[in-house]
């Protein structure tokens, strides 16, 4: 998300830096609205986020997504959880303990299993740039 304020500071430091700031004694002055007084500078402005919007679309081109270089624990769980099939029907202690353990080694395993793809996937990406 955009920080409006550290923009609006990026657009007046570079009109600032070109040159552009004393035009009719209004500065950088803003009504109730948030609007610069002087109006050929609201449409500076103006043009600065529009093209700021263009660039951050473009960003990440159709068919991608952003996503962490690491998959979180969180979401890896979740994934292991969907995909292992929890053991039922068992009723002696010592076969329910055992399906237990049993459950809980290959939810350890498809959650390594889903980090070494994700990985495997981000790299690939990364080489194909």
């Amino acid at each position: 998300m955009m920080d409006i304020q550290k923009e609006r500071e990026a657009f007046e430091h570079h009109l600032t830096d070109i040159g552009l700031v004393e035009f009719a004694g209004y500065g950088f002055e803003v009504d109730e609205c948030d609007e610069y007084l002087h109006e050929p500078t609201q449409v500076a402005w103006d043009s600065w986020l529009i093209g700021l919007g263009r660039s951050k679309a473009q960003a990440v081109p159709e068919g991608f997504v952003l996503v962490q270089k690491e998959l979180p624990e969180t979401i890896a769980e979740a994934m292991a959880l969907e995909r292992v099939s929890k053991p039922f029907g068992e009723t002696d202690p010592v076969w329910v303990e055992i399906t237990e353990k049993v459950y809980k080694d290959r939810l350890l395993s498809k959650k390594w299993e889903l980090w070494r793809d994700y990985k495997a996937m981000i790299e690939a990406q990364e080489q194909g740039q």
